[in-house]
C-alpha cells in the first residue's frame, strides 16, 4: 500500500503585485488594466490535495512460512538455580543432562560425610589404644615419662584436658616425649601414630571431596548457563518469528518480521 500526496498551490496573492500597474492602466483608460482585487478583498493561500492508492498482491509463487519458537527461559536465574543446588537449573530448562550434576552432588556429600565419620572413628580408636595417661598402666603415662626425665607433667595433664587433639599429636611426634610409651615388641607410639596418620588421611579426602562439590556446582551453574543460551533466543515468551518469501513486481524478497500475541 503507497500513499503519495500531491499539492496543488494556487496563489491569488500574486496578482497583488500586478495592482498598481492595472490601476495605473484604468486611469490612462488602458483596455488591458484589469481589476484583478475587487471590493477590497485580500490575497489567499489555497491548498489542494489527491491522495493516490495503490494495492501490491501476492504473486503465485509466494510462499509464507510460520516458525514458532519455544518458551523463553531466563539465563541467569538457571545459571543461580543450578549454582545453588546442582541440577536445579537444568530441570528449569528442562535438560536431562543436570541429573548428572545432581548425582554428583549427592556422591560428593556422601563421600564427604564418609571420610569424616572414619576419621573420628580412627581417633576415637587411638584414644582406646592410648587408655588414660593419668594411669601407670596405659600405653603412654604421665608417671612414666616423669620417671624417664621427661619433667614436670603438669603442663601436659593441663594440655590432655584442654585439647585433646594437639596432646596425642606431641606424644605421637615428639621424640622429647618417647620416654612416657611403654616398651612392647612393637613400639606403641608406631601404633599410635599410624591411627592419627590414618585419620589425618580421611580429613585430607574430605578436603577433596568438598572442593569437589564446590567445582561441581559452579560446573552446573555454567552449563546451566550454556543450555539457556543455546535453547534461547532473544524473544520474550509472547513473540513468534514469522519469515515471508514473495515475488512482487520488482524482484522477489524475502523478510522477517515478529509479531506479538496478546
Amino acid at each position: 500500500m503507497r500513499n503519495g500526496p500531491a499539492f496543488v498551490l494556487l496563489a491569488a496573492a500574486c496578482a497583488a503585485l500586478a495592482a498598481p500597474a492595472a490601476s495605473a492602466g484604468a486611469l490612462n483608460g488602458s483596455p488591458l488594466a484589469l481589476p484583478l482585487i475587487h471590493d477590497g478583498a485580500k490575497p489567499e493561500l489555497v491548498l489542494a490535495q489527491r491522495t493516490i492508492t495503490r494495492s501490491w498482491g501476492l504473486s503465485e509463487d509466494s510462499t509464507y512460512a510460520e516458525i514458532s519458537l519455544p518458551d523463553w527461559k531466563s539465563e541467569g536465574w538457571a545459571m543461580a538455580l543450578s549454582g545453588a543446588v546442582p541440577g536445579a537449573g537444568h530441570a528449569y530448562l528442562g535438560e536431562s543432562s543436570g541429573f548428572v550434576f545432581a548425582l554428583l552432588e549427592a556422591g560428593g556429600w556422601v563421600a564427604r560425610r564418609h571420610f569424616d565419620s572414619r576419621s573420628d572413628r580412627l581417633r576415637e580408636s587411638a584414644g582406646v589404644f592410648l587408655g588414660n595417661p593419668a594411669d601407670s598402666s596405659a600405653a603412654w603415662s604421665f608417671a612414666r615419662w616423669e620417671e624417664s626425665g621427661g619433667g614436670d607433667a603438669t603442663e601436659m595433664r593441663a594440655l590432655y584436658q584442654l585439647d585433646r587433639s594437639t596432646f596425642n599429636e606431641r606424644i605421637a611426634r615428639d621424640p622429647a616425649y618417647a620416654g612416657g610409651w611403654q616398651v612392647r615388641a612393637i613400639p606403641p607410639r608406631d601404633e599410635f601414630r599410624n591411627f592419627l596418620d590414618r585419620a589425618d588421611g580421611m580429613l585430607a579426602r574430605k578436603r577433596y571431596a568438598t572442593t569437589g562439590i564446590w567445582i561441581n556446582h559452579l560446573v552446573a551453574a555454567l552449563d546451566a548457563l550454556r543450555a539457556a543460551r543455546i535453547g534461547n533466543l532473544p524473544l520474550r515468551r509472547n513473540l513468534q518469528l514469522k519469515v515471508k518469501a514473495a515475488g512482487g513486481l520488482g524482484s522477489p524478497s524475502v523478510t522477517a518480521c515478529l509479531e506479538r500475541r496478546f
